[in-house]
């Protein structure tokens, strides 16, 4: 499953790329989006690799960014926190396992599919960028390296 985090604003920006960051639902600088990997996402994703960065997702990140930042529907349609919600530490790591499998899908759970973070602390990582991803910067394909950011920007 990748996470998918927009870190450029939206000035200047060809139509087509903001189109298709809308159609992730990447409207704002620091949202971020889980989807599971498929040849259309990677197109979508090489098509804005200069406005986000992305990179697998793992069991425990997922885990905190749901405890966090996770926003579940009611049956009333009323945002509640999703700690809120599921209380139970079991059935929080089973719901984990089934999303990160792909046995269970985030709209089946009535979970917000945007997750709001904050600008992450000390910045984004510069030093041994360059060195470790090949597309430069703090933009494009982080790998497992997008753990560490998500876990400063929760």
């Amino acid at each position: 499953m990748f996470a998918i985090v927009r870190v450029r604003s939206p000035v200047k920006v060809n139509k087509d790329i903001e189109y298709t960051l809308k159609l992730l639902r990447l409207t704002r600088v620091n949202h971020c989006v889980l989807y599971p990997e498929d040849e259309k996402l990677k197109g979508m994703l090489f098509k804005v690799r200069n406005m986000v960065t992305y990179g697998e997702i793992t069991k425990g990140t997922f885990k905190k960014l749901l405890l966090k930042r996770g926003y579940v529907y009611t049956d009333k349609g009323k945002l509640v926190k999703f700690k809120t919600q599921y209380t139970d530490e079991k059935k929080i790591d089973k719901l984990v396992d089934e999303i990160l499998s792909g046995k269970q899908k985030i709209n089946d759970i009535n979970l917000k599919p945007v997750f709001r973070l904050k600008p992450p602390t000390k910045g984004y990582d510069r030093e041994g960028i360059k060195k470790t991803f090949k597309e430069g910067g703090v933009l494009g394909y982080r790998a497992d390296h997008i753990n560490k950011l998500l876990l400063r920007m929760i």
